[in-house]
């Protein structure tokens, strides 16, 4: 059973969206979210216990940094499906091991080394690099956390950093092993192919039996989402700034404030040639003032018009001080004399000139105003906020509390965990990424903490949950219908391809295969394994590379109802040369994968002896799956 779970743990998908659990505690790791168990444990090992709080509210996170990241949501049945609960569960399990060797083993860390690797945390330093002690106190109370807290969560990580650093060190790489993986990325083939169709018209149409077998057989695919109704509030600078006033003075200071920002610089279009010496760009100022054509003189020269044009630039856009200021000093299609900058010697023409502008005060006042209100706004979301949390500690409804604060309230109609309503169509939900994960990580009746936004809150409540149920036959018996008729194509199309494949490997040409099928023979050169392109998808390149040189094979088409039959022409294998880049790159890529086999089975090493007893039970009531 272990086993298996970290077995699901493994897949690529699901070791990109593991890796986005690392960074969604930042900082602090997820000890800190745990706090002690009023239940059982979850898992034991050795002295160690796994608590399902601890569980429960690593893989919430995780739903929700996901989304943070990613602008989308994921399910918690996605997440399962891809492994990441089991995979959660198992680096819980590998920090109590490491946790359970660091006490056997007596390990501590030093105060004083503590402080030290504290200080030179880049997330606590200021600006020049320096351990700011505010900034310190200031993240820690945004992640309600306590200095005393934190300490023994880093004296933690460091003693399982200590214990694994020599696992996970890096591992040389043999000759032997990098040339065979070398070859085995870089080996091309070519390949000829052509492409067998289908069409609706070459299966029977789906019969009620037929129908009635793949919604048995099928249910998840035709069940409803659970839905949930979610009542909202919001306070965000835009919700407040309406209600903010301001008079003609508060304007007329704000302008003198903020002038510079509505300030235009000067603006011009420079044509410049570069000449190696003073003598070769005072020949071609001559050849200029006797009537050579600027542009000509640049493509003589070797120079493109794209090449010699700088469009549309203030002074400060000039990197060299001697050819901003020669520039800028240019009166309207003027050529300059020559200009010695700091790396080479210049001829300038100005084409256009735009002058400096100070926008007036009557010509920004609408922006301005609102710039003013959105800032006054914004110093008093903190007020609002204060006071929708006393209204929530009195069990003021949502409705009451928005109407009284003057905020935005929303009771969205039931949506699912995409954020998809009954219609399947997006449900407008504000905030949509942050909000519908953290809806589906509570309950009714739950009293959750706002959603904190870059510059404002969103509160939410369940009001409702619609259960997960199978929709009746007659409701989704066209998507039935489709699904029948999609795999009987799948399955014809793959049915021709291997018949016209075993034609092939017993003589007949592909040229005659290709034109019994109305079609005509195409070629390809360069495939690479693992890599695939617009007329060559993955699972053709696999297909490619099973079969030996010459070999015939075929594979079934992205769209589910052709298939492609190909012969492989002869295999190219390049020379090994070991000091080639993509050599090193594959050097050290064998290096992380070795280094994470190494600590891999130093951790399961570490599990074995402490000794691991998952409560089964348990593990099925919160994953909702079977562990078998």
């Amino acid at each position: 059973m272990m086993e298996s779970m970290r077995n699901a743990a493994k897949g690529w998908m699901a070791k990109i969206l593991i890796g986005l659990l690392a960074v969604s505690f930042g900082v602090w790791g997820i000890a800190d979210v745990f706090r002690g168990s009023a239940g059982g444990a979850l898992v034991t090992v050795g002295e160690q216990e796994v608590l399902p709080e601890q569980f429960n509210q690593a893989f919430q996170e995780y739903l929700q940094n996901y989304a943070r990241q990613t602008g989308r949501g994921i399910t918690p049945e996605e997440a399962r499906a891809l492994g990441i609960d089991k995979a959660i569960l198992d680096s819980l399990m590998q920090n109590a091991a490491l946790d359970h060797k660091a006490g056997k083993l007596n390990l501590g860390v030093s105060n004083t080394f503590l402080a030290h690797e504290v200080m030179l945390n880049p997330a606590f330093q200021n600006a020049s690099g320096q351990f700011d002690a505010e900034r310190f106190k200031q993240l820690l109370a945004q992640n309600g956390l306590n200095e005393n807290g934190f300490f023994a969560e880093e004296r933690q990580r460091l003693m399982r950093q200590a214990l694994t650093a020599a696992a996970s060190a890096e591992t040389p790489v043999t000759r032997g092993l990098l040339e065979a993986q070398y070859r085995y990325d870089t080996e091309q083939r070519d390949a000829r192919y052509f492409i067998v169709t289908t069409k609706d018209g070459d299966v029977p149409a789906p019969t009620e039996d037929e129908i009635k077998k793949e919604y048995e057989a099928n249910p998840a695919a035709y069940t409803a989402p659970e839905f949930r109704v979610v009542a909202t509030m919001r306070v965000e600078p835009a919700d407040i700034a309406a209600r903010v006033t301001l008079t003609d003075q508060d304007v007329a200071e704000a302008f003198e404030k903020y002038k510079s920002d509505y300030f235009t610089p000067e603006k011009r279009t420079i044509l410049q040639i570069s000449f190696p010496t003073l003598e070769e760009a005072q020949a071609a100022q001559q050849k200029l003032a006797s009537g050579t054509d600027f542009m000509a003189l640049a493509k003589e020269r070797g120079f493109s018009e794209q090449d010699v044009t700088f469009a549309d630039k203030a002074k400060t856009d000039f990197i060299d001080p001697a050819i901003a200021d020669a520039a800028f000093a240019l009166a309207q299609n003027q050529v300059s004399e020559p200009i010695k900058g700091t790396l080479s010697t210049v001829l300038l023409k100005a084409t256009s000139i735009t002058p400096e502008k100070q926008s007036s005060l009557d010509e920004v006042k609408p922006q301005l105003s609102e710039r003013l209100k959105l800032e006054r706004a914004g110093e008093e979301i903190q007020a609002v906020y204060d006071a929708v949390e006393d209204a929530r500690a009195a069990q003021t409804s949502f409705e009451d509390i928005a109407a009284k604060a003057g905020i935005p309230f929303q009771l969205v109609p039931p949506l699912d965990q995409r954020g998809g309503g009954k219609d399947g169509k997006p449900v407008a939900v504000p905030h949509a990424a942050e909000l519908v994960p953290a809806a589906f990580g509570s309950d009714v009746g739950v009293e959750n903490d706002a959603i904190a936004l870059d510059n404002g809150y969103v509160w939410y409540e369940v009001r409702e949950v619609i259960p997960s149920a199978l929709r009746p036959l007659d409701e989704v018996k066209d998507q039935v219908k489709a699904a029948v008729t999609a795999g009987k194509l799948r399955a014809l199309a793959e049915e021709k391809a291997k018949a016209l494949v075993d034609r092939a490997r017993t003589g007949t040409k592909l040229e005659d295969l290709a034109t019994e099928t109305g079609t005509t023979v195409q070629s390809i050169q360069g495939l690479r394994r693992g890599e695939s392109e617009d007329r060559f998808g993955p699972a053709a390149v696999a297909a490619l590379f099973a079969v030996p040189d010459t070999g015939f094979a075929y594979a079934i088409e992205p769209d589910g109802r052709s298939a492609r039959v190909m012969q492989s022409q002869p295999v190219m294998l390049p020379a090994f040369d070991p000091t080639s880049a993509e050599a090193k790159s594959i050097s050290e890529g064998l290096k992380g994968q070795l280094a994470d086999n190494m600590l891999t089975a130093y951790l399961a090493s570490l599990e074995q002896d402490a000794g691991v007893t998952l409560n089964e039970t348990l593990w099925r009531n919160i994953s909702g799956q079977q562990t078998n």
